[in-house]
């Protein structure tokens, strides 16, 4: 069965594959177990950090309603005077920033005999001042017949301590759910004659914990185990307004014996918890699904366990056919030697390198060929020489148009016509990204197969580093290295662009070359550009690239000088002005048609000359008006970004600074809308995108929040004093003053304003 040396060399390779096989899936599974140890200990670190940071905030709000105890206490004790509290409750609450407001309450009559309520509450308002609140001194909120007020006054009976409420909603103030934590303040008997509150509201606990999610199906609890009581939970499945305040029985997953580190398994998902206990037993409870813990890292060993199966597959197949070239195959090639020569073929050489015994009997074969054979006459060989020029120059060519029929977004059309002696003209174009295409045309200096070589080179070297993600200058700075270390003679001109099909942003660069001719308001004209050293010259050049917008039907015409320096009989060249003529009599906008127009006008002057030099042109078309999109979430973090961007397309569009000024009032009225009232809850996405039509800026704002249609809004009377008018309207009313139209629809649970701008 075995007994050809093929065969033996297939088993070789096979037993190689099955061996190294073998190993690499032992050392997959020994990584992947070692993968998972790290990812548990990077999930127990990041979770333990971020419970200190809960834990930080917790304390930095008890030690507030510590301090405004002691205050209390100061205040009760040496002259009840107002003032000290009205100045020193803002001062505290200045030593910690981050609480939301709170306040000292004083035990009916305790501080005045007359008066059955004595308090003073603090809160932060939207600018982030102190503001003393007057509306709890009174008989309508009676705060000693409060839940928080009753639940903490109960809780300090048990000593000198800190405690927490269970959440309420509070009507008066900041009306929201909350949780307030209190101490209690004595007099020198040690007789309770007041507490001091410190707020925390639910949405901030609610923002805070939302931030602890290391995966995208992680959910977290934070609950008081003392008092046995949920403060929030983030489980996507659970309505956090109803479950806020309830015992931890009611979270459907919770469990008593669920430990740190454990597993449990909900709504058909197996999770991993991690639960951190802080310094007052409050707890806090993250919990990751354990396929998404190790989905990543099991993808990411998979595939490096497919490319080293497939690295060995390659190393056995190399193998074999390494044994069969330096073996097998010597074999057969003497072998057919053999047989030619007993039919009297002596015209056939033999290439053998090693091993050194099949040398030896090629070379001696070898040399008896060319004892007899003839040589190739000279015109034959330089025939052949153009011939294979021309392959190869025009096989490397994209030749298939429309080259992209399925994008509407451009269009492409080249061609090349290769003079009788070879040069090295040559186009190229491809996309480098999703969204970005690079075409060029160029020309290397010199003839016949080494310019074609060389242009094959240039053209694979370019292709090369263009998809590697450079910027175009760096892109061209390597370009230029690497054809300097390939070369010390022949070098290369070359206009090459990068076209955004999205934006129309274009990016340029001219090495040495023509400059190409654009069209725009249908009229073709001379695209100034910095004409940098050509390629290949020096490799210690710097090249510099520079930016344009296409608008829609915009045409780039490229060329080469086998255009503009073809000849007539009277030896006058065809030269730019012409070409310039030609192209503005054409009409259509069709690319091939254009092409053929001026193939035409050289046909035309250079009669019956023959072409000296190639000719090739390449002409690119954006076909859409340039759209930008902004999408994120609306909100007053995010507004400064949002701003940013605004701003930079003003500058893309070259708009005046009045226009400028009317768009940054109005997105930044309509983003601040979308971000304060769209949303009941949370903040949500918005999308805004600019869509720049001739002189027409149509702003598009899209979002999904409550259905409002701010155009019926009643116009507020600017004649009456602004003292005396109704808030807000304003912001609304600018903006349809400052559009030139505007249109609003509710469509597929979408908020979409338009505004639209003449620029």
């Amino acid at each position: 069965m075995f007994k050809t040396l093929k065969s033996k060399l297939l088993i070789i390779a096979l037993s190689t594959l099955v061996v190294l096989s073998i190993m690499m899936s032992v050392f997959s599974s020994v990584v992947y177990e070692y993968a998972k140890e790290g990812i548990f200990r990077s999930y127990n670190y990041g979770i333990s950090i971020f419970a200190q940071e809960v834990n930080q905030e917790v304390a930095e709000i008890e030690n507030n309603a510590h301090d405004l105890a002691l205050l209390g206490e100061v205040y009760y004790s040496y002259g009840k005077n107002n003032k000290s509290m009205e100045f020193g409750i803002p001062e505290i609450f200045k030593n910690y920033p981050t609480t939301l407001g709170g306040g000292i309450w004083f035990e009916p009559y305790v501080n005045n005999p007359k008066k059955r309520w004595s308090c003073l509450y603090v809160y932060r308002n939207d600018d982030g001042k102190l503001v003393i609140d007057e509306n709890f001194e009174s008989p309508e909120y009676n705060y000693h017949n409060q839940s928080w007020y009753k639940e903490i006054k109960s809780q300090l009976k048990k000593g000198d301590t800190v405690h927490w409420s269970l959440p309420y909603h509070e009507m008066i103030g900041s009306n929201t759910l909350m949780v307030t934590a209190g101490s209690g303040i004595y007099d020198k008997n040690k007789k309770l004659v007041g507490i001091s509150t410190v707020d925390w509201e639910i949405s901030s606990i609610m923002k805070t914990i939302s931030h602890m999610k290391p995966t995208s199906g992680s959910f977290a609890l934070f609950a008081d185990l003392d008092n046995d009581y949920v403060f929030v939970s983030t489980d996507k499945y659970v309505d956090n307004t109803k479950i806020t305040g309830n015992t931890l029985k009611s979270v459907p997953w919770y469990s008593e014996n669920l430990k740190d580190n454990g597993t449990f398994t909900y709504r058909g998902k197996k999770y991993v918890s991690f639960i951190r206990k802080l310094e007052n037993n409050m707890v806090l409870i993250v919990n990751v699904p354990e396929y998404e813990m190790f989905y990543m890292t099991f993808i990411h060993l998979l595939i490096l366990l497919l490319l080293l199966m497939g690295t060995t597959l390659i190393i056995s197949v190399i193998l074999y056919f390494v044994l069969r070239k330096n073996i097998a195959n010597p074999i057969d090639k003497l072998i057919h030697i053999a047989n030619k020569l007993s039919n009297g073929e002596l015209n056939t050489e033999i290439k053998i390198e090693k091993p050194e015994e099949f040398v030896k009997l090629a070379d001696a074969y070898n040399k008896m060929v060319k004892d007899i054979g003839n040589i190739t006459k000279e015109r034959e060989k330089t025939e052949t020489e153009l011939l294979i020029a021309k392959k190869i120059q025009l096989s490397s060519l994209p030749s298939t148009f429309p080259a992209y029929p399925d994008r509407k977004e451009f269009d492409i059309y080249a061609t090349m016509e290769p003079a009788k002696e070879v040069g090295g003209d040559f186009y190229d174009f491809y996309f480098i990204d999703k969204e970005n295409i690079l075409f060029l045309v160029a020309d290397v200096s010199g003839k016949g197969v080494p310019a074609a070589l060389f242009m094959m080179t240039v053209k694979t070297i370019i292709n090369n580093v263009a998809q590697a993600g450079y910027k175009p200058q760096e892109m061209f700075d390597i370009i230029n290295k690497k054809i300097c270390g390939n070369n010390q003679v022949l070098f290369v001109t070359l206009f090459a662009s990068i076209v955004n099909i999205k934006t129309g942003k274009i990016t340029y660069i001219n090495c040495g070359h023509n400059p190409p001719l654009i069209r725009k308001n249908n009229k073709f004209e001379y695209l100034k550009t910095e004409s940098n050293t050509v390629l290949g010259a020096f490799d210690d050049t710097e090249f510099k690239a520079h930016d344009a917008y296409l608008n829609k039907n915009d045409i780039l015409f490229l060329y080469t000088d086998g255009v503009t320096e073809a000849q007539n009989k009277d030896l006058e060249m065809y030269g730019e002005n012409r070409l310039e003529q030609t192209l503005n009599k054409t009409t259509t906008e069709n690319l091939q048609e254009i092409i053929s127009v001026v193939k035409s006008d050289i046909k035309n002057f250079t009669g019956d000359i023959p072409q000296s030099d190639d000719t090739t042109m390449l002409a690119f078309r954006f076909n859409q008006n340039p759209k930008f999109l902004y999408k994120d979430t609306a909100s007053t973090e995010n507004y400064s970004e949002f701003h940013k961007w605004v701003k930079n397309i003003c500058n893309i569009f070259n708009i005046s600074n009045n226009i400028k000024n009317k768009i940054e009032i109005i997105t930044e009225e309509i983003y601040l809308n979308v971000a304060f009232y769209a949303y009941k809850k949370n903040t949500g996405t918005i999308e805004v995108e600019f869509i720049k039509v001739n002189d027409t800026l149509t702003i598009i704002f899209t979002d999904s929040g409550i259905e409002y249609n701010p155009l019926i809004k009643e116009e507020p009377d600017i004649d009456i004093p602004l003292e005396e008018r109704d808030a807000g309207g304003m912001g609304i009313f600018m903006v349809k003053n400052y559009a030139d139209n505007c249109e609003y629809e509710y469509k597929n649970g979408k908020n979409i304003l338009k505004i639209m701008l003449y620029i």
